[in-house]
């Protein structure tokens, strides 16, 4: 592999591990970083540090603010709306486009899908559930065969992804969520457009007023 090659390929690994640890929770919303810190994190130099952290910038996952540096981005109430709020178009639109091509053999990835999700649900496994979670909705973006729009929602999904573990950490709710799953899959067993969508929308909609509100007592506990 020539230089030039290995230098993308330390820059793309540790632009996704620093991504991955915003993403999962590793790096706190608020934390301060700086490129020393991360170079010793990621026992790298500072120039791969450097461009990873433009990239994350331009994503909306940190920040730069003068007389405070680099921070890991802390999304308001207001930014989660505004992002769910463009995930249900983004993601109806794909089922909607997604429907039509979906053979039997599809249905039955989604209905395997779902049975593990109610698995994790049923043992508590939050892991688990969002893992199945996050391969349920992107089977109908990679089905939608758009690459700008899968590129859109990618982004979206990344941003509010850290938030997803407030949704199922209330245990109450994985019973609404199943019940969401099961009927996209049966609108999509009858090729129900119409219905596929509003319930994508809808599902979609439940857990951004879940994390809304989880956040909102917090910060009001905060007070």
């Amino acid at each position: 592999m020539s230089n030039k090659h290995l230098e993308k390929s330390v820059r793309q690994d540790i632009y996704e591990k620093i991504r991955d640890d915003i993403t999962f929770g590793h790096l706190l919303s608020g934390e301060r970083l700086t490129e020393k810190k991360l170079s010793d994190i990621y026992k790298v130099s500072r120039s791969p540090i450097r461009e990873a952290l433009r990239q994350l910038e331009s994503e909306g996952l940190i920040s730069f603010e003068r007389n405070k540096g680099i921070e890991v981005a802390k999304l308001s109430i207001k930014q989660v709306e505004e992002i769910y709020d463009l995930r249900e178009l983004l993601e109806g639109y794909a089922v909607r486009v997604a429907i039509g091509k979906m053979t039997k053999k599809d249905i039955a990835f989604l209905e395997d899908l779902h049975k593990k999700m109610m698995k994790a649900a049923s043992s508590g496994d939050t892991q688990l559930w969002l893992h199945n979670n996050a391969l349920f909705h992107a089977f109908f973006r990679e089905m939608a065969d758009n690459e700008s729009l899968c590129q859109f929602i990618v982004i979206l999904r990344r941003r509010i992804y850290r938030y997803q573990y407030v949704s199922v950490s209330i245990p109450r709710f994985f019973e609404t969520y199943i019940e969401h799953h099961a009927m996209m899959i049966e609108a999509c067993k009858v090729k129900d457009v119409n219905l596929a969508e509003k319930t994508m929308k809808n599902h979609l909609r439940k857990v951004r007023d879940v994390i809304i509100a989880s956040l909102a007592t917090s910060r009001t506990q905060l007070i």
